[in-house]
Order: structure tokens, then C-alpha cells, then sequence
């Protein structure tokens, strides 16, 4: 019988998160921040530098844009592995990826780097959605970059429905982006965040591995809203937003704004249309072994959340 055994040094190995204050890196961090001693954390906003420096004192933390073409060998200076979460619909966003890689390749060949885990979309052979596209695009240049890697492909996040304006609302509506009647496959970040965790700290038994991740579903939204109305004990009311109305929600959310550039508005157009025809499926069982136990389902999901918002207006 073969063991096993992991290179990782968590005591000296230096491991670098990108978005490092966004929902990912934010599942992921509390799951390996005690056992990694090094990391560097990697953010955009002042606001994010300042959150990070506060949670996690010990760690480095950089702001920058990863946008810019030569930040990632400074990124990348030193180190043995890197978590790679990239801005949800970026502009130049497959060239954020290439860029990236190019860099742990320079370190490679320097000796210290080792692990390259990229966060993904889940079945991103659906090029109709630009970011999907893009993200193939740097699956394939990562593929053949010569690098040890780990590609997680994640699928629709359980977060993204509004739990505590459900709660909050006496006569509650949820205004939903796309058709209700599509189905969607969704994962919790909490299951990511062990997955990501379990990758790292196993290192070699993951390299050259895609996983796509989800949870539960696939589950349409009448589904989800009875399910939280009987929870909360009151009748949601399920209503679709307009095309152009969901478009401009999307942006605002994203970016804070309507003026950003064309290539990040038509990628917005585009999943929006596809998801209002064709939703996002996939399978739970590779979550389910990597996990070692059932994902966390949507009904399970829903009611962790609702006792944490009680919680906090107690």
C-alpha cells in the first residue's frame, strides 16, 4: 500500500491569495490562516487593505491592481503556491490570468514555486458567456503552462440570494435577474472553502485536477422561495426583473457604476441572457468526495443564515 505524503511545509511555504477580501478568499482564509504561518494577501481597495491587516495581523497583506501587467512577479516574489481568484467580470480578464502564470513560471524556474490553484467557473465549454470563455482561455494556457496546478470550477453561490431582505421585509418580494423557472446548481462558500483548504494542504494528490464543485440542485427559484417562505413564515412574492433592469443591477453591484468599460458590460449582457434560457447545472458528487460528506444542501444553507441574521438583531 502507497501513502501518500504532502511537501507542503506550512511553516515556511509562502501562500498567496488574490482578492483576498472577497467571498472566496474570505471562506477559504479561516480554514488555513492557523495552519499556513506564511501568506500574503493580495487586495484592491484601501478598505480591503485595512480589513485584512486587522483579521489577519501576521500575514502580508499588498494592495494593487491586477490589472497591471508586471504585478504579478512582484505578487509572486518567494512564493510556493498561489490561491488565484481573479475580479468577477474584469476587464481583460483571461490576460489577467496569463499574466499570472507567466509569473509563477519565473519563480518556478527560480525553485520556490510548487502549487498553482486557480479559481475557476464551473463548465466553462459554455462560451456563449464571455467570462466563461475567458476563463477556458486561461484553464488551457495553465494546462500547458508546465506548472503544477489544481483548477476549482466553481458553480452559482448559495449567498447571492437575499436572505436578510426576505426577513426583514413584512410584505417580501424577490425580484429575480432571469426566469424562475430555470433551474441552477449552487454551492456554499463554506464548501469551498474546505475544498480549497483540503487542495493546498495535499498539494501533490491534486495536481492536474478539475473539479467542478457543486452543492446542491439543480433548483429553480420558486423552488428557493417557497422553501424561505415557509422557513420565515411568510408568502414570498416572486417577481422578474426586466432585461435592461437586470443588466444595470448587475453593473451597479459589480462596479458601483453604469460607466465602465464595453468589454465588462457585454460579458454582464451575456450571462444574463444565457442563464435566462439555459440556468447553470452541474453534479455534487466530486464536492461530495473531496468533502468526505454530503455538501452543504440549500435548505441547510438557508436556515444557518437565517439563524445568524436573528442572531445579530438579538
Amino acid at each position: 500500500m502507497t501513502i501518500s505524503m504532502s511537501s507542503v511545509d506550512h511553516a515556511n511555504d509562502l501562500l498567496v491569495i488574490t482578492c483576498a477580501s472577497g467571498k472566496q478568499a474570505s471562506a477559504l482564509l479561516p480554514c488555513i490562516a492557523k495552519q499556513w504561518r506564511r501568506l500574503r494577501l493580495v487586495c484592491h481597495s484601501p478598505a480591503s487593505e485595512d480589513r485584512l491587516r486587522k483579521e489577519y495581523p501576521e500575514a502580508e497583506v499588498i494592495r494593487t491592481d491586477l490589472g497591471l501587467p508586471r504585478e504579478p512577479e512582484r505578487i509572486l516574489k518567494d512564493a510556493a503556491v498561489i490561491y488565484h481568484v481573479e475580479p468577477p467580470f474584469a476587464h481583460r480578464q483571461a490576460v489577467m490570468g496569463f499574466n499570472m502564470i507567466d509569473a509563477a513560471r519565473k519563480v518556478a524556474k527560480e525553485g520556490t514555486f510548487k502549487h498553482f490553484v486557480y479559481a475557476s467557473v464551473l463548465n466553462t465549454q459554455l462560451r456563449k458567456m464571455i467570462h466563461h470563455d475567458q476563463r477556458l482561455q486561461v484553464e488551457e494556457y495553465l494546462m500547458e503552462s508546465e506548472l503544477n496546478y489544481t483548477i476549482l470550477q466553481s458553480t452559482h453561490f448559495m449567498f447571492l440570494f437575499p436572505v436578510a431582505p426576505m426577513l426583514a421585509q413584512e410584505n417580501p418580494v424577490y425580484m429575480a435577474n432571469w426566469n424562475p423557472n430555470v433551474p441552477f446548481s449552487f454551492l456554499a462558500l463554506s464548501d469551498l472553502g474546505e475544498v480549497g483548504a483540503k487542495v493546498l494542504n495535499e498539494r501533490e494528490k491534486h495536481y492536474a485536477a478539475q473539479y467542478p464543485l457543486v452543492s446542491d440542485g439543480p433548483l429553480n427559484y420558486h423552488q428557493i422561495c417557497g422553501m424561505v417562505s415557509q422557513e420565515i413564515g411568510k408568502q414570498i412574492q416572486l417577481k422578474q426583473k426586466t432585461y435592461e433592469e437586470s443588466v444595470e443591477g448587475f453593473l451597479m453591484r459589480l462596479f458601483g457604476s453604469l460607466d465602465v468599460d464595453a468589454e465588462s458590460i457585454d460579458a454582464v449582457e451575456r450571462i444574463l441572457l444565457y442563464y435566462n434560457r439555459h440556468g447553470l447545472i452541474g453534479s455534487n458528487n466530486v464536492c461530495e468526495w473531496l468533502l468526505g460528506k454530503k455538501p452543504t444542501t440549500w435548505l441547510d444553507w438557508m436556515r444557518q443564515e437565517i439563524a445568524q441574521i436573528k442572531q445579530q438583531h438579538q
